[in-house]
């Protein structure tokens, strides 16, 4: 049951804007369906351990998961720092575990 679609970047380019200072941008697959959900209290035990918070987790087919290191919630426009991959044996599918990025930070 897939109830959000999430972004995940594909490169990063390099763009002039009109002053002539070159910026750079990343160009994303979008509209990636996803199942989101909350974090057990296992995910953040084990997130503390490693020195970070789950904030979320989205499972997505595998197949559309190119090792990007964020992924952006479509529908908050959130970022999410992916610290954690698992796909259950024999799965088509994907779990990421994400840290919510401060607003402001790329």
């Amino acid at each position: 049951m897939h109830n959000r679609s999430i972004s995940i970047p594909i490169k990063k380019r390099s763009v002039q804007d009109s002053e002539g200072f070159r910026k750079e941008q990343w160009e994303f697959l979008r509209g990636i369906r996803a199942d989101f959900k909350d974090t057990t209290r296992q995910d953040e035990i084990l997130a503390s351990q490693c020195g970070y918070s789950a904030s979320i987790i989205v499972e997505i087919a595998a197949c559309a998961y190119n090792g990007a290191s964020f992924f952006v919630d479509e529908a908050t426009g959130d970022i999410y720092d992916i610290k954690r991959t698992f796909q259950p044996e024999k799965s088509r599918k994907i779990q990421l575990t994400g840290e919510r990025r401060e607003h402001g930070k790329l």
